[in-house]
């Protein structure tokens, strides 16, 4: 699936959308896909939405771009992207400090090929 970049803040970005699986309902998000990043990122208020208790997840600290830490609690959900169902390993964290979520490699870029056309401003999704 191809997802045409999105402008924000006087860029464009690759944001796609990404649905993961509350204890009542499917809720759909706007994500930064990145390569650099391990894990994919919510906001603990998000968890809150998906009615997740934060702290029952897996605790880790997670090293970022510039060598701070960050304290995130990890649980294994169900997520929809690009199409396909399936568990990811989803981090939340109360110390996020950036306006947008991530979308990273763990979980999620083994079940596709993941294109990015900085030229055309897309990146495409295609399932392995």
């Amino acid at each position: 699936m191809k997802y045409p970049y999105q402008y924000s803040d006087g860029i464009f970005l690759p944001l796609v959308a990404i649905k993961i699986k509350g204890k009542l309902e499917w809720v759909e998000f706007k994500a930064f896909v990145d390569t650099g990043a391990s894990y994919s990122l919510f906001h603990a208020d998000v968890a809150e939405i998906l009615g997740l208790e934060l702290e029952k997840g897996e605790s880790r600290e997670m090293v970022l771009g510039d060598g701070d830490l960050l304290k995130v609690f990890v649980h294994k959900i169900k997520v929809a992207l690009a199409g396909k169902e399936f568990l990811a390993s989803i981090g939340f964290s109360r110390e996020v400090g950036i306006g947008f979520y991530i979308i990273g490699r763990k979980d999620l870029f083994d079940k596709f090929l993941v294109i990015f056309n900085e030229k055309e401003r897309w990146v495409e999704f295609k399932p392995l």
